[in-house]
């Protein structure tokens, strides 16, 4: 009896003097050991109808175990052999490692279960009955220092969060740059959730346009680059307005792009909606190229901080000064930065690029007819069916009133006219009802001149001769 005395004194003495919970674990397994056969300890918290397993952040149903017996009666659970017993879905995960004998001990505190300690051997029958008599007095005495532990370490990592949360709500409203924002943001989210690769996707139409990205691996998503929306885990997050945890990709792969990013070496992500004014506009995605990062406690952290950053990102990327707030393109400020920007680029480092300048045939007279509220709307759909056509790399313009620009890098003119021949079609058939339809003039550098004058009084000539005809496209002279 004074051994054991003594070994309960022992470990009552490594919980209140850990680091963390890993040192727990190590110290209790070590000591175990030498009167046990254990290969390894794992703590699962109690909450509402889940058990957390702390530190790793995994979350199982309680009818994942025998619940009832474990948690309400406070019995304890002894599976001598995995090989030979009905196991549950983590049971057979234990299974897989090796894992042959498991028992389920209930910590109490108060007359209540708040945790369950599991220990397990990779050998059958490992445990006796003096085994189990012996787990159930060592749990007794510790669950008290344990539980103590455990609410101090949840509240001291519920405090830091705070704290950055606090530290974030400044940065955002003294800095006006979304990129610093988000820069920022990056460094506060690394210091409570592994990450590989952190991105913000924007919603626009049936795609989403990655806004920001900051990642370790290349996975070819830099800013700007456009993907479409559907079948993938953001449409998921966008539908039902909830973050998604995809634990291991590698044996759950579900959505569109997943076994890409396994390729890449991405194993799980997680998947937070950004929301303002209760839509969701897009969502913050995290991926990592390790299986089973992300839990709860990755949850709430995201949410938290997402909560901050969703109304910068909104005004940043909805409202900003380079966004036509009325078709939810790209302004005429911008294109003006844009076409400037893709000029140097080419005289750098070569290659070419189209311009496509278009406008609604006969709007006035369609504003006339059915009033300028409803000329607005027209504008909107058309503007979307634009953005959903057009492909991933080029960009969309409201150019002025009822004109538009499509500015499309590293594009040939006999790709261009496809494109823009497809977008003329799309709005004619989508706006059939309306007899809604386009003319567009399109121009090409350098075949059509190596300036900005040059390349935008080519594509606005042609289209004054486009629009004569109605509902075509010139792209020579």
């Amino acid at each position: 009896m004074e051994d054991i005395l003594k070994l309960v004194y022992e470990l009552d003495e490594t919980i209140i003097t850990a680091k963390d919970f890993l040192d727990i674990e190590n110290k209790i397994i070590e000591i175990l050991s030498k009167i046990i056969s254990i290969d390894g300890m794992e703590v699962w918290i109690v909450k509402k109808e889940n058990l957390y397993i702390y530190w790793k952040g995994q979350v199982l149903p309680l009818k994942e175990i025998q619940a009832k017996k474990l948690i309400k009666k406070g019995s304890i659970i002894y599976k001598r052999d995995l090989e030979q017993e009905k196991y549950s879905p983590i049971e057979k995960e234990f299974y897989k490692k090796g894992i042959r004998s498991v028992i389920y001990v209930p910590l109490l505190f108060k007359g209540k279960v708040f945790a369950v300690w599991v220990v397990f051997s990779k050998k059958a029958n490992s445990y006796t009955e003096k085994d189990i008599e012996l787990l159930k007095l060592i749990a007794s005495q510790i669950s008290a220092p344990l539980r103590t532990f455990l609410f101090y370490e949840e509240t001291k990592k519920e405090l830091e969060l705070l704290k950055s949360v606090n530290k974030l709500a400044g940065i955002i409203l003294s800095d006006l740059d979304i990129h610093s924002v988000f820069k920022k943001f990056t460094d506060e989210l690394k210091k409570y959730i592994p990450f590989e690769r952190l991105s913000i996707g924007i919603v626009e139409g049936d795609n989403i346009r990655y806004a920001a990205v900051s990642e370790v691996i290349k996975t070819g998503r830099f800013e700007g680059v456009r993907l479409p929306l559907e079948y993938t885990a953001s449409s998921w997050v966008i539908k039902n307005k909830k973050t998604l945890i995809r634990r291991d990709l590698l044996k759950e792969k579900k959505f569109f792009l997943e076994e890409k990013k396994v390729k890449q070496g991405i194993r799980s992500t997680l998947h937070a909606p950004l929301m303002y004014k209760g839509k969701v506009f897009g969502t913050i995605n995290l991926s990592s190229t390790k299986p089973n990062i992300y839990g709860e406690w990755e949850k709430l952290v995201i949410e938290s901080l997402v909560s901050l950053i969703s109304s910068a990102i909104a005004i940043s990327y909805i409202y900003s000064p380079f966004y036509d707030h009325l078709t939810e393109v790209y302004n005429r400020r911008y294109f003006d930065e844009k076409i400037d920007e893709e000029l140097r680029y080419r005289e750098r480092y070569g290659g070419g690029f189209c311009l496509c300048l278009c406008d609604f045939d006969n709007f006035k007279k369609y504003n006339d007819l059915y009033g300028h509220i409803e000329g607005d709307r027209c504008l909107k759909k058309v503007a979307q069916i634009m953005k959903v056509v057009i492909r991933k790399t080029d960009f969309v313009f409201r150019y002025g009133g009822d004109e538009f620009a499509i500015i499309m890098p590293n594009t040939s003119l006999k790709e261009a006219i496809k494109v823009i021949e497809r977008m003329r079609k799309e709005i004619e058939e989508k706006m059939k009802n309306r007899e809604v339809t386009i003319s567009a003039g399109i121009s090409c550098y350098p075949l059509d001149g190596e300036t900005r004058t040059e390349i935008i009084d080519k594509a606005d000539r042609r289209l004054l001769k486009a629009k004569k005809i109605k509902n075509t496209i010139i792209y020579k002279d």
